[in-house]
């Protein structure tokens, strides 16, 4: 593939992980469909010749249809398509209305599955134009941290997030053979959209997250955007069914103790005498 042009579709792109991934495969080379609800949103995307944008709900066939259109109009196919699109859905079971988890599903779960349905004709293609036939095609989707534990009054996102993770790991028993390959990315704690908010909001709130990571800090949506510019590419050929986590070590622990800080021990060295 090396010298070779090749192409993605990156959903949720106007901020974030979305953004950041646009801008690392743009640079590297990629033909990027940027795309996301609110074309406005969009706007950081003008004048980047190798970023195209459109505005497409992935919760609808139509839009998913509209995406995939316009994808094989630009590029002839795909090589790599992203399915990064999410929204929140934070309250507890007795408060949260149904409506709201329904919508949480509609996006986080049918968004990635109509995407799929919809851009599995351009992958085949483009792999069918590779050379013999052996074209790298890959798909990710965004998960997270919450796809493989659970966290109090998320169980709306906790919910989809892991069906997501079913998702990635019963397609790639079903499109491997086609050389097709899919993995869900799973981050913890990263400066988003969708969470940079706490640090503004609820400083102490975000500074006691923090501590929870074995790194002592948030991750950047950049350092998503370099696993998941590894996960499209050949370099990970042989990398299928997977779940990623990065997450700076948080899921790790068994929650009983705080990560060493260097501070202090979290347990006194007297107790283990």
């Amino acid at each position: 593939m090396a010298g070779e042009s090749r192409s993605v579709l990156v959903t949720g792109a106007a901020s974030g992980i979305g953004r950041a991934t646009c801008e690392r495969l743009a640079g590297n080379g990629w033909q990027v469909l940027a795309v996301d609800r609110d074309a406005a949103k969009l706007a950081w995307a003008e004048g980047e010749a190798a970023i195209a944008t459109m505005a497409a709900d992935v919760s609808t066939e139509a839009d998913n249809a509209r995406m995939a259109a316009e994808a094989e109009a630009r590029f002839g196919g795909l090589n790599a398509a992203v399915f990064n699109a999410g929204i929140t859905g934070g309250g507890s079971i007795d408060d949260l209305p149904f409506a709201a988890f329904q919508n949480v599903i509609a996006v986080n779960l049918f968004g990635p599955v109509l995407g799929v349905k919809a851009v599995l004709p351009l992958l085949r293609r483009r792999k069918r134009e590779a050379a013999g036939g052996n074209g790298d095609a890959a798909i990710v989707v965004t998960a997270s941290t919450m796809g493989i534990a659970g966290d109090s009054e998320n169980w709306a996102y906790g919910t989809s997030k892991h069906a997501l993770i079913g998702l990635v790991r019963s397609l790639s028993r079903e499109l491997g053979w086609e050389g097709i390959r899919i993995n869900a990315l799973c981050p913890g704690p990263t400066k988003t959209g969708m969470t940079g908010m706490i640090e503004d909001v609820a400083p102490a709130h975000y500074d006691l997250l923090k501590r929870q990571v074995p790194l002592q800090r948030w991750a950047e949506p950049g350092e998503m955007a370099s696993v998941i510019e590894f996960l499209v590419s050949p370099a990970a050929s042989f990398v299928n069914g997977h779940a990623l986590v990065a997450d700076g070590g948080a899921v790790v622990g068994t929650g009983l103790l705080a990560p060493a800080t260097g501070a202090a021990k979290v347990i006194p060295g007297a107790i283990n005498k």
